[in-house]
């Protein structure tokens, strides 16, 4: 066990590789208030660029692979060009929550001398998971972890295992450096892993209070108290933050409508999901998803 990470956590993981290539970059590269619900780790050859989030800016320098977690806001520029590999990944539990989500860790670190020979390799596993474009708004753009889903249903059972493992090791130089963090996630795995699986299988479907407090094998009163005083927040709020979650994930990897993605998340009326989406997430569901990654 490596900074509160347990092979309950790390074991089962499910890996997706969304995007993998070698881009030169220019000015072009400059993007703002970028946040997906997938990770992406870079690796600089050649150039320089900056990246901002979580307070902090960073130099992105040749010999240097960088980490930004999902659901993270971030702006990206460019001051003349750089030359880089860029993965697009999830790394999802069995509860639905995206590992990296869950912790803290070093986001920029000293490339492994092999990191560039990994992902050609990745990349030859994969050859389908390119980016058509770059501009955001287009629809072959958004459309990608829709055609990169269906390719991870239909890879052979060999190269599926290899792109996994090789997705693997370049996460582990991060994955040394990390810690659980305080957020809510990692509190109600570590409290209520019960309602995290239980809410997985069933949120599509309209919950109660009554329905988590069941799962906890708790009375419900009690069962609010106990949840807000350890998570921090009612656990009705944790119900409206991953259903809102989800339809992020969604709406960038499915053609959906988003009345479809509503109902698969357990909104059953469209209207009230779209006003719920836009006060949770800053934008509407139709924004979000024409303008969620760069």
């Amino acid at each position: 066990m490596v900074g509160g990470l347990t092979h309950a956590l790390l074991s089962a993981l499910d890996f997706k590789v969304l995007a993998v290539q070698r881009t030169p970059a220019g000015r072009w590269w400059n993007f703002r208030h970028v946040i997906s619900p997938f990770s992406r780790l870079w690796l600089i050859l050649a150039g320089r660029a900056v990246v901002r989030h979580h307070g902090r800016e960073f130099v992105l320098k040749p010999g240097q692979m960088h980490l930004v977690p999902p659901f993270t806001e971030h702006d990206c520029r460019c001051p003349r060009g750089f030359d880089h590999y860029h993965l697009h990944f999830v790394a999802r539990q069995q509860t639905g929550v995206d590992l990296l989500s869950m912790l803290d860790f070093e986001f920029q670190l000293p490339a492994p001398a092999d990191t560039l020979r990994l992902l050609e390799r990745l990349e030859a596993l994969c050859p389908d998971r390119k980016l058509p474009c770059f501009d955001p708004s287009r629809d072959e753009y958004r459309r990608q972890p829709i055609v990169a889903e269906q390719a991870d249903r239909e890879m052979n059972a060999a190269d599926w295992f290899e792109a996994r493992g090789l997705l693997i090791v370049l996460l582990t130089p991060h994955l040394r450096t990390a810690r659980l963090h305080p957020g809510v996630h990692a509190r109600v795995s570590q409290q209520f892993l019960a309602v995290q699986e239980f809410l997985q299988a069933n949120l599509h479907k309209p919950l109660r209070l009554a329905d988590l407090a069941r799962a906890a094998n708790l009375h419900p009163t009690y069962f609010s108290d106990r949840f807000r005083e350890l998570v921090g927040i009612r656990p009705l709020e944790y119900l409206t933050q991953r259903r809102l979650e989800r339809a992020q994930y969604l709406l960038v990897t499915s053609a959906a409508s988003v009345k479809e993605i509503a109902a698969q998340v357990g909104f059953p009326d469209a209207a009230y999901f779209t006003r719920t989406f836009t006060r949770g997430c800053g934008r509407s569901p139709s924004e979000y998803r024409a303008a969620h990654a760069a």
